[in-house]
């Protein structure tokens, strides 16, 4: 089969690659539909390893480079392994891809984010950037009939969202500022939204990011390096701050800027990935008992599914973000190239079928 592999930074190549394994118990193998190519996927591409294992194998996995990459993944059934009864042939699912060791004292209390073995497909162990995959059942949400492939596709990213907030415990009404206007911060303007916050603040420097930041349900959009951003975000919220600040962006600065632009009392959810060390004043969390709330990734029956019930209840699709769509065999020549230009879109999703 046809797959999108990473050999090395800068060393993505679709190539010719064994078929997925047949399921084994507990496991399904699936035809990939759609696949989202994550920044997480361009920053190993342009810069890593980060993630991806590639002197020794994973512990979980016990897998390394050359990986198949890709997380965000909408597939259809084709095989069922042994103890699987939940799921059906034909039948369309999205990909929760983490998989925690099971023992642990977190998995033992349903973190399984943040098991120490924790893996994920794509990154620790193949991923769907490829034609099929093979993963534990347990991994596979249903999507409801209604909803199209390449709408589950966007489940992952809108799955990192709700966390995102779930984790700043946003109460109706309160008032958010999102800085970054890629695929996660456009999710949390639509999860803010829906779950009725007001007045809703993206600060991104791409004019047509601030454009899909107000299609998603942003009330204000600004350019930071044309405005004072405190000063623009406590212009709209009552002249407090933001209730809430989400860094989507994952720059050195922005973590510091948005505890700034986070009122006293509020909450600064962290969600951007950086590998790069901050500068930060402890004084402004102390002396405005400002909460710092970390959030990575998802929980399968907390974040995942409602990822996908929101998605089926608002009729979300790759239209609303303006997602470019790519086939596999042009998955770095036009996808991750793209994403790595001067405007790049929301979001691209290749199709995995041949």
């Amino acid at each position: 089969m046809k797959a999108a592999v990473w050999h090395g930074r800068g060393d993505v190549r679709v190539e010719d690659v064994a078929s997925a394994p047949d399921p084994g118990p507990g496991e399904v193998r699936a035809a990939v539909e759609w696949c989202g190519i994550c920044g997480t996927d361009l920053e190993e591409w342009r810069s890593g390893p980060h993630f991806i294992p590639s002197d020794a194998p994973h512990p979980l996995t016990g897998t390394r480079a050359p990986m198949i990459l890709g997380h965000e993944v909408s597939a259809r059934i084709a095989d069922i392994g042994e103890g699987v009864t939940d799921l059906h042939e034909g039948d369309l699912v999205a990909l929760d891809g983490l998989m925690g060791c099971g023992e642990c004292w977190w998995c033992a209390r349903h973190m399984i984010n943040l098991c120490p073995k924790m893996a994920s497909i794509g990154l620790h162990v193949n991923g769907g950037l490829a034609e099929t995959i093979t993963v534990r059942a347990a991994t596979c949400i249903a999507v409801p009939a209604g909803v199209g492939a390449d709408s589950a596709a966007l489940a992952e990213p809108f799955a990192v969202a709700v966390r995102a907030l779930r984790r700043a415990r946003l109460s109706f009404g309160e008032s958010v500022a999102i800085f970054g206007g890629g695929m996660i911060g456009l999710a949390t303007t639509v999860v803010a939204k829906a779950a009725g916050a007001a007045p809703i603040v993206m600060v991104e420097p791409l004019a047509e990011r601030r454009a899909l930041a107000l299609q998603c349900g942003a009330d204000h959009a600004f350019d930071p390096r044309e405005a004072e951003v405190l000063d623009e975000i406590v212009s709209h919220t009552q002249g407090r701050g933001a209730d809430v600040s989400v860094d989507a962006a994952g720059t050195p600065a922005v973590g510091p800027l948005a505890v700034r632009a986070t009122r006293s009392g509020g909450r600064t959810a962290i969600v951007g990935l950086t590998w790069e060390p901050s500068s930060f004043s402890f004084f402004t969390l102390a002396a405005g008992e400002k909460e710092i709330i970390g959030s990575l990734s998802h929980v399968a029956d907390e974040d995942f599914t409602a990822a996908v019930s929101l998605i089926a209840a608002r009729g979300i699709t790759p239209e609303l973000v303006s997602a470019m769509k790519v086939p596999l065999e042009r998955a770095v020549d036009e996808g991750f190239a793209s994403l790595a230009g001067a405007h790049p879109p929301a979001k691209v999703l290749v199709g995995g079928r041949a």
